[in-house]
């Protein structure tokens, strides 16, 4: 009978459930790190079928002598303390995290007389707004394009230094920009359509007025017979009409919103309380779930933190917590069923403790 090829310092008892591990080397350094939810398949499958396809994973193979384990209770926990684990102390063999912190916003500067959108990495300016975080650049660029379209503003880039003398690009000829450029029009009457714009990306309501008032508009113009006038309105409807199917993103229903998460813990009669303010992903507390008491003030310690959070949440996350924020997000999205999901926008403790309270199951 052939040995088996898995090396005698990997646990034969490694648990069959969620966790973290870790392959270290003979002086303990960190060579990877790894979340799966079958730990036992995933750890010992490294060694079959002659090891992983790629050359990386098998040059680290050669090279550990030591693989530690962490159990969690959710597959959620799992990915939490993978990604936070390759941040903080970015192991030589681990590319997953390579681009998953990257998030966009569309940003308009009001520090400068004529703002346009501009899409980027980061909100830094305290004179500007934002929106976003978006997960990629994509989908920000289009929402930029379309608001410029309907409110006829710049999309050039660099300083912009009127001159009515000069010449304004393609954009006015098509009738999509107002050519501040060549004083078409005045500053403040420009800032007037960036507000506006700005308006309508905040707000459904505003955009619904401006589409009412263009409706209008579109009518008049068609029965004075200004077809031109008629059908460049019923464009700017449309594309206004377009960017209303971005309003989930741009409202950010999930990630800019507060919940307090009921995972499953390592331990069966226990619960691991997660809370998350804004999209910022709070630090964990575990909670005895035979013990009404413990786990009620648990519960309420948790929203008082959340609350506090709120009050002092940043403009945009830092990448170390952004990473855990679009990973909660992306869980929320998935409609994952394991654990017990709070939203806590308009759930005080008191009704965070009652809602558990009827959903909670017996534990052993």
């Amino acid at each position: 009978m052939s040995s088996s090829p898995v090396p005698d310092w990997v646990p034969s008892d490694l648990p069959g459930a969620p966790g973290v591990y870790r392959f270290r080397n003979d002086a303990g350094q960190l060579l990877y790190v790894g979340k799966s939810v079958n730990l036992k398949r995933r750890v010992r499958g490294y060694f079959y079928g002659g090891g992983p396809d790629s050359d990386r994973l098998s040059e680290m193979l050669g090279c550990a002598s030591e693989v530690e384990i962490r159990r969690t209770g959710s597959d959620l926990e799992a990915r939490l303390l993978e990604a936070r684990a390759i941040l903080r102390e970015q192991p030589e063999y681990n590319r997953a995290l390579k681009n998953s912190g990257e998030a966009w916003y569309l940003e308009v500067d009001f520090s400068v007389p004529y703002p346009r959108f501009r899409v980027v990495q980061a909100a830094r300016k305290s004179s500007a707004r934002y929106f976003g975080p978006f997960r990629s650049r994509k989908l920000p660029r289009r929402v930029a394009r379309l608001a410029e379209k309907i409110f006829r503003l710049r999309s050039c880039t660099g300083r912009l230094e009127p001159d009515s003398d000069g010449s304004a690009c393609i954009q006015r000829g098509l009738g999509l920009c107002s050519a501040p450029c060549v004083k078409d029009t005045g500053l403040n009457d420009y800032r007037e359509q960036m507000e506006a714009a700005v308006e309508v990306l905040e707000s459904s309501s505003a955009a619904a007025d401006v589409r009412a008032d263009l409706a209008a508009r579109r009518d008049e113009a068609a029965e004075e017979l200004a077809f031109e006038e008629a059908a460049d309105l019923q464009n700017r409807i449309e594309w206004l009409d377009e960017l209303d199917g971005y309003r989930f993103a741009l409202e950010n229903p999930i990630l800019d919103r507060s919940w307090l998460l009921v995972l499953p813990h390592a331990r069966a009669t226990h619960r691991l309380l997660m809370p998350v303010a804004k999209g910022r992903v709070l630090s964990t507390r575990s909670a005895d779930w035979t013990d009404e008491t413990r786990w009620r003030d648990a519960v309420e310690d948790v929203c008082y933190a959340l609350r506090i959070a709120e009050l002092r949440s940043p403009a945009a996350l830092p990448r170390e917590e952004l990473v855990p924020s679009l990973i909660v997000s992306r869980w929320l999205e998935e409609n994952a069923d394991e654990g017990t999901v709070l939203p806590m926008d308009d759930l005080d403790a008191e009704g965070a403790v009652q809602r558990l309270r009827e959903d909670r199951r017996d534990v052993a």
